[in-house]
């Protein structure tokens, strides 16, 4: 029996890789390049005089953080790609055998989803080992940013993978420290241009979890989801999925986000017509989870980790962001990254 006391405070973690794509390479520089980031984590966590860590922890990675992950094995081959398109093809072309079995047993409806579910146990396996081996060696709860996978038929506390179908998501899982996956979270609000151009299925607001931790009750809401309000008004089916977890009593949000827009450029959805002028800067705060926190009534702290760096012509930029709403109607910053595009780890120490 557990004759710990209660704990007091937790611990959070913000981790903003800088990938590239030597990354991908194999799940072993996979997990190497996230373990050590890990470590990162570990060294600033408080600890008692017997080096015992003081307070629960969570941590959590970006979204997309594993979406390259089926290159794996491939990186000779696509190398010198300047797209992501021509990269897919490419491997696509080599993993024909799979990718005609995929066709056979699953029938999808595109080339996209026949590659991602033909490479889907690869990318899984590559993600549960990565950080589920992370949260248990490291003593973490861990929200393991996002790739795209179907669902598994197998469950969801295995690193063996059976694609239920051919929809694909793009997915969180969330560890506990006893490295288990305790929760699956599928990204509702697909980005116009970014998201819808590849294939991807949304999940429903209706199935995401949320999970009773030390430190209150856990959500987690990939990117998009965590915006008041659509980018265009092209998405009659849209949900502001913050507002939904508050409903449900959630504490804290794990957001992790992947910004593919120039940070400090014209927003690309600006209603011009309208008189708009934001920079994607200003309308990731007056849009986002930034604002919207200060109109919840459950959610206290947000934790808003942002994947910089790139590969072919993908770049990410933008700041990770660790939040707090300290009483009704205000929000405030409790840590910020220094640079957009520069690779950190944002720790806070907060009281429940």
């Amino acid at each position: 029996m557990d004759t710990s006391p209660p704990a007091s405070h937790v611990e959070f973690f913000a981790v903003q890789p800088r990938v590239a794509l030597e990354d991908y390479a194999s799940r072993e520089s996979f997990t190497a390049r996230h373990r050590a980031l890990a470590a990162r984590v570990d060294a600033l966590r408080a600890r008692d005089a017997h080096g015992q860590p003081l307070h629960p922890a969570l941590a959590v990675w970006p979204e997309m953080v594993g979406a390259a992950l089926g290159l794996m094995g491939h990186l000779p081959r696509v190398r010198r790609c300047r797209t992501t398109n021509t990269a897919m093809t490419r491997v696509a072309l080599a993993e024909w055998w799979a990718m005609l079995n995929t066709w056979r047993r699953l029938h999808p409806p595109t080339m996209g989803e026949c590659l991602y579910a033909a490479v889907a146990p690869r990318v899984h396996r590559a993600m549960w080992e990565t950080f589920s081996g992370i949260a248990k060696d490291f003593g973490l709860w861990v929200v393991a940013g996002s790739a795209l996978l179907p669902a598994n038929r197998l469950g969801e506390d295995t690193s063996e993978f059976e694609a239920r179908g051919a929809r694909t998501y793009n997915t969180s899982y969330t560890f506990s420290p006893e490295g288990h996956c305790v929760a699956v979270t599928r990204k509702v609000n697909l980005v116009p241009t970014q998201e819808d151009v590849l294939h991807l299925s949304p999940g429903r607001p209706e199935d995401l979890p949320v999970l009773q931790t030390p430190f209150g009750r856990l959500g987690t809401l990939v990117c998009y989801d965590g915006f008041r309000e659509p980018h265009t008004a092209k998405e009659p089916y849209f949900v502001p999925c913050a507002q939904y977890l508050d409903s449900l009593g959630v504490d804290v949000i794990a957001q992790p986000s992947a910004n593919a827009w120039p940070w400090d450029a014209p927003w690309a959805f600006n209603d011009t017509a309208a008189g708009e002028s934001q920079l994607r800067r200003e309308q990731w705060f007056n849009e986002g989870l930034y604002t919207q926190l200060k109109a919840l009534t459950r959610v206290r702290y947000a934790v808003n980790p942002q994947l910089v760096g790139g590969f072919f012509d993908n770049v990410f930029e933008a700041p990770s962001l660790i939040l707090e709403r300290p009483a009704p109607g205000e929000v405030r910053v409790l840590a910020q990254s220094q640079t957009p595009r520069d690779e950190d780890v944002l720790h806070v120490t907060v009281p429940l």
